[in-house]
C-alpha cells in the first residue's frame, strides 16, 4: 500500500526546493486538470494520442504521495493520483496493450484506499477489459465488485454504470432475460442519479450512454435472437446523433453496433452504407480496441455476400484489420496476460 510521507515544515520566508516542500491543494487542482485533460483527449481521438502523456506523468504523480501535507490534501492527492492510473489503464487498454492496462488499474485500486466510488468506477474499467476480451465470467466478478463498492458509495450513478455493464456480460452469456432486466435496474439508478454530485471519472455516463450500451447489449443478444436488432436500432440511432465530437470514440462504436443490426435485420443498403462511415470513422481514431470492434460487423456483412456493397465492406474492415495486426494491436484470449 502506498503511504503519504510525513509533513514537511518550512521556514517562513525561506526558499522551498519543489523536491522537499509540502503537496498543497494547488498540485491537488493541477492534476484533476491533467487527469481530466487526458480524459477528455482520450474520447474525442483515442487513448493512441494520449497514451504516452498518461503512463510518462505516473512517476512524478506516485512521488506527490511521499510529500503530502494535511490529511485533507493527503485524501484528495490520492484520489488525483489513483485517478490517473485509471486514466492511464483506460487508454493502454484501448491501444491494445492490455497487460500494462491490468497493471495501471490494480494500481488505481490500492492507491484510491477508501474512496469506493472511484474504487468502483476502477472495477468497472477491469471488467469492461474482461468483456472486450470475450471473458464475461471474469467480467462479472469484477463488475460485482464493482457493485459492492458503489452502494458503498451511496452514488446511484455507479450502480447504474455496473447494472448497465452487467446487462452486457449477460448478454455476451445469452442470457438474455438477465440481460433486459439489468438494462431496466440501470435506468432506474440513472433515474434517480439526477442531481448527484458526479464524479470526473463517472461523468461520461449520461442518458446518451445509457442508450448507447442498451443498444450494444440488445445488438449483442441479436446474435441469436434476430428479433432484437429492430429493437436496438433506435437506442443506436439515438446514440450516434447525440454523441458529439467530444465523444467520437463512443459515436463511432455505436455506429459500428448500428450497421450490425441493419445487416442482420436484412436492411443490407442501410447496414452497408453506415459501416462504411463507421470504417471511416475508425480511420480518424487512435483506438485500436475500436477497429477491433469491426469484426462483428465484417462477420455480419460476409452473411450477405450476393450484396456488392456488402462483400466490399467485408474485404475493407479485413485489409483495416489485417493493418491494425501489423501496427502492433494483439489479439487473444484475456488469459494470455
Amino acid at each position: 500500500m502506498l503511504r503519504p510521507g510525513p509533513d514537511v515544515h518550512v521556514a517562513a520566508g525561506s526558499p522551498v526546493d519543489d523536491r522537499v516542500r509540502a503537496v498543497g491543494a494547488a498540485d491537488v487542482v493541477a492534476l484533476e486538470s491533467c487527469v481530466a485533460r487526458l480524459r477528455a483527449h482520450d474520447q474525442r481521438h483515442g487513448g493512441g494520442r494520449c497514451v504516452d502523456e498518461a503512463v510518462g506523468r505516473l512517476p512524478a504523480a506516485l512521488a506527490l504521495l511521499e510529500r503530502t501535507g494535511t490529511a485533507r490534501i493527503g485524501a484528495g492527492l490520492r484520489t488525483a493520483v489513483a485517478d490517473l492510473h485509471n486514466v492511464a489503464g483506460w487508454v493502454c487498454f484501448d491501444t491494445g496493450r492490455t497487460g500494462e492496462a491490468l497493471r495501471h488499474l490494480r494500481t488505481a485500486l490500492t492507491v484510491a484506499g477508501d474512496d469506493e466510488a472511484l474504487v468502483s468506477n476502477i472495477h468497472y474499467r477491469l471488467g469492461r477489459v474482461h468483456l472486450h476480451h470475450d471473458a464475461p465470467r471474469s467480467a462479472l466478478s469484477e463488475f460485482r465488485s464493482a457493485e459492492r463498492a458503489a452502494r458503498a458509495s451511496g452514488s446511484a450513478l455507479a450502480l447504474a454504470v455496473v447494472a448497465a455493464n452487467q446487462a452486457w456480460a449477460h448478454a455476451k452469456l445469452g442470457s438474455s432475460g438477465h440481460a433486459v432486466a439489468l438494462l431496466d435496474e440501470a435506468a432506474d439508478h440513472h433515474a434517480r442519479a439526477r442531481g448527484e454530485p458526479v464524479a470526473p471519472w463517472a461523468a461520461f455516463f449520461t442518458e446518451v450512454e445509457l442508450a448507447a450500451i442498451g443498444g450494444v447489449v440488445r445488438a449483442e443478444l441479436a446474435r441469436t435472437d434476430p428479433a432484437q436488432a429492430g429493437r436496438a436500432v433506435p437506442l443506436l440511432t439515438r446514440a450516434v446523433d447525440g454523441f458529439g465530437p467530444d465523444r467520437a470514440r463512443s459515436r463511432t462504436s455505436s455506429l459500428i453496433a448500428l450497421a450490425v443490426c441493419h445487416l442482420l435485420d436484412g436492411r443490407v443498403d442501410t447496414g452497408t452504407r453506415l459501416g462504411e462511415q463507421a470504417v471511416d470513422l475508425c480511420q480518424t481514431l487512435a483506438s485500436a480496441r475500436t477497429t477491433e470492434r469491426l469484426g462483428p460487423l465484417q462477420d455480419a456483412a460476409r452473411g450477405h455476400t450476393a450484396h456488392r456493397g456488402a462483400l466490399a465492406l467485408a474485404v475493407r474492415i479485413h485489409r483495416s484489420r489485417v493493418v491494425g495486426a501489423v501496427h502492433g494491436w494483439p489479439a487473444g484470449d484475456i488469459t494470455d496476460w
